[in-house]
């Protein structure tokens, strides 16, 4: 999702200094829970699950970006931290952890000649730890409640077909297969699931919401990746 820099500086200058400028997305809560649920269903031991925002705004000007990071580093309730430079690219990090999750908050910015594209991200991650009843209390910022979240669910199961723990997760996820690649030790899997609302498009035209990958390690073990709309991490 696209935005401009004038709006942007309204939603987060609200999300900083407005007390309670965090909402609740129940949509997130019920898709992840959801995924959780396939994984447990399957006994899948969750290693991690994770929700990631993103939102990009084009032909910033330097005005309009230094009030953004300016702006973006006044919560001193994460922990700000900066990489390369203003000239070419620069990256400015916000951690935040609890004893739940933590969260990541990533600003990007490349120089485009005297304008520069900005990337904006929000990562909650968490582990096995944290109940599906208390990921109902998760907050996102008001600014992402529009942009369509992606879930990440990472885990690992004992020694398995591939090709039969393929058919069982598709069939918990009430998913029809759309297109995949299948190796010895590895499989990959769009498909298409009523559990969920958003949909992409593959290149040839046909809709997925659910992405699986699975890897069998040299213990036999099988490492599992889930993802809805798609997976966002290497797996």
């Amino acid at each position: 999702m696209k935005i401009n820099a004038v709006a942007f500086l309204i939603l987060f200058s609200f999300l900083i200094f407005t007390k309670g400028a965090y909402s609740q997305n129940f949509d997130v809560y019920h898709n992840l829970n959801d995924v959780l649920n396939v994984a447990s269903e399957n006994k899948i031991k969750v290693k991690e699950w994770r929700i990631y925002y993103r939102t990009i705004m084009e032909n910033v000007e330097d005005d309009d970006l230094n009030r953004m990071v300016t702006t973006i580093k006044s919560d001193d309730s994460f922990t700000w931290s900066e990489e390369g430079n203003d000239i070419h690219h620069k990256t400015i990090k916000g951690v935040k952890e609890t004893n739940q999750e933590e969260i990541l908050f990533t600003f990007s910015v490349i120089k485009n000649g005297k304008l520069s594209d900005v990337s904006l991200s929000y990562q909650v991650t968490g582990d096995n730890r944290l109940g599906l009843n208390k990921i109902k209390d998760l907050y996102i910022p008001v600014q992402f409640k529009k942009v369509n979240p992606y879930i990440t669910v990472v885990g690992k199961k004992g020694a398995q077909k591939l090709n039969q723990l393929e058919g069982n997760l598709l069939d918990s996820f009430s998913a029809s297969y759309v297109e995949g690649v299948s190796e010895r030790d590895f499989i990959s899997v769009s498909a298409l699931s009523s559990k969920f609302d958003e949909r992409i498009q593959t290149k040839t035209g046909k809709s997925f919401n659910v992405q699986i990958g699975l890897r069998k390690s040299k213990s036999n073990d099988v490492q599992i990746t889930m993802g809805t709309p798609i997976i966002t991490t290497e797996y």
